[in-house]
């Protein structure tokens, strides 16, 4: 009985280095992995990616939306309902942007 527990404990062991292992492989593989300089641009696309991606939306493709107007960027915008008191929450929708005027997507 006691050789079956010595046995256990260390594979445990084994699993356990190699579990560590594997995680600060891949810590440092993501660490440096945003630290090039040539990787600037796709950080930039990244963050801009999680800039304009809100709860529950993604924002939508504003390929030849906007006509021939350029650049089109998908925004945020709040739509108004016809009420006429104010109100304190506006639901908000993708529209695509060029210059000041919105496009639907």
């Amino acid at each position: 009985m006691g050789v079956l527990r010595r046995r256990y404990h260390s594979f445990t062991a084994f699993a356990f280095l190699l579990f560590a292992l594997a995680a600060v492989i891949t810590l440092s593989l993501l660490s440096s992995g945003f630290q090039g300089e040539g990787d600037s641009t796709e950080l930039e696309r990244i963050l801009t990616q999680k800039r304009l991606a809100g709860p529950g939306s993604s924002p939508p493709s504003c390929r030849s939306k906007c006509g021939n107007c350029s650049p089109c960027s998908p925004v945020h915008v709040p739509i108004h309902p016809g009420f006429s008191f104010p109100q304190e929450y506006y639901p908000e929708a993708w529209r695509c942007k060029c210059g000041n005027k919105l496009f639907m997507p």
